[in-house]
C-alpha cells in the first residue's frame, strides 16, 4: 500500500502547488480571462433580466453584447450587476477559424455551426493553447443567447461550452499566467518505428505552456479520426505525475535520456489538458 499512498501524497502536493500558483497577481496589461456567450436580448436589442439571470445561473460569468446595439446598452449595464454577470461589448472581428495550426488574438469568437458544434472542447482548448484569453460562444441566434432547445433543455453544444466555461473559470488566474513554452517533437506511438518527418501524419495539436511554477500541456484533436503518437518534451520537463485539469486520472510519461515521452492517444473530437509542478519527478 505504501507506493499507492506515496503516489496519492505526491498528487495532493502537486494540487496544492498549482493552487498556490493561481494566486500570483496578473499584470494590469493582461487580458482578463473570461468565457462568455453572445446575447442579443429579446426582442433583439432589448436586454431581459430573466434571461441574464438564467445565463448566470447556468454557470456563464459573462455575456457579449453586439457593439451595434447601442440603444439597449445602458439598460443592460443596469441589469447585469443585478444578475451578477459581466458585460463585454464587441463586434464579430475575432471569429475563430479551425485549422491544424493557427494564430489567434486574445479575444476570439467561436461561431456555432454544423462543423463546430460537435468539437467545442478541442476548439476552445486549442484557442487557449494559442493565446486566447477571452472566448465567446455565438449561437447565431437573433434574439436571446440561443442556448436552449424548444423543450427548454440545453443544446448539446451549450452543455459542452458550459463544461469548458466552468473548467476555465475555476483556474482563470492560471490561464492568465500561461505563456508559450518550448516546442515539442512528434513521432510514432511505437518509437521503435522511427519515421522520416514526411511520413508522420499528426491529427493532434499539442502545446506546452509555461505558467510560472507549473507546466501546462494542452492536446486537442478536432478531427473525426483517432490519433496515436509519441510526444517528446524537453529534458528539463518532469515526466510524472501530471494532474488532469479537465477530469480524469493522473498522467505518467515515459522517462527517456532526451526527456519525457508522452504516448498520446486522442479519441476523435477531444481535448486533454494536464498540469505539473516544474520540480516534480
Amino acid at each position: 500500500m505504501r507506493p499507492v499512498r506515496a503516489r496519492t501524497a505526491r498528487i495532493l502536493s502537486l494540487i496544492s502547488l498549482v493552487v498556490a500558483a493561481l494566486v500570483v497577481p496578473r499584470t494590469a496589461a493582461a487580458q482578463e480571462p473570461v468565457v462568455s456567450v453572445w446575447y442579443r436580448g429579446t426582442p433583439a436589442g432589448t436586454p431581459q433580466q430573466s434571461e441574464l439571470a438564467a445565463i448566470r445561473a447556468l454557470g456563464f460569468q459573462a455575456i457579449t453584447w453586439p457593439s451595434a446595439s447601442t440603444a439597449g446598452l445602458a439598460e443592460l449595464n443596469r441589469l447585469a450587476p443585478i444578475a451578477g454577470i459581466k458585460v463585454l461589448v464587441a463586434d464579430r472581428s475575432a471569429t475563430l477559424v479551425d485549422k491544424p495550426t493557427y494564430r489567434v488574438s486574445e479575444r476570439v469568437d467561436i461561431a456555432i455551426n454544423r462543423s463546430t458544434s460537435g468539437i467545442i472542447a478541442p476548439l476552445a482548448w486549442r484557442a487557449v493553447a494559442y493565446g486566447a484569453r477571452s472566448i465567446a460562444f455565438d449561437s447565431g441566434s437573433k434574439t436571446g443567447a440561443g442556448l436552449e432547445e424548444k423543450d427548454g433543455s440545453l443544446k448539446p453544444w451549450a452543455r459542452a461550452a458550459l463544461t469548458f466555461a466552468r473548467q476555465f473559470s475555476a483556474n482563470s488566474n492560471l490561464v492568465a499566467l500561461m505563456q508559450p513554452g518550448p516546442e515539442v517533437r512528434f513521432g510514432r506511438a511505437d518509437p521503435s518505428e522511427r519515421p522520416v518527418a514526411r511520413d508522420i501524419v499528426i491529427t493532434s495539436d499539442v502545446k506546452l505552456l509555461d505558467a510560472g511554477r507549473v507546466w501546462v500541456i494542452i492536446a486537442t484533436n478536432t478531427l473525426n479520426v483517432r490519433s496515436s503518437l509519441s510526444v517528446y518534451l524537453p529534458k528539463d520537463v518532469p515526466y510524472a505525475l501530471w494532474v488532469s485539469w479537465i477530469g480524469g486520472p493522473p498522467l505518467a510519461m515515459v522517462s527517456e535520456p532526451t526527456g519525457p515521452r508522452w504516448v498520446l492517444t486522442m479519441p476523435p473530437r477531444t481535448a486533454q489538458v494536464y498540469i505539473i509542478d516544474k520540480k516534480m519527478k
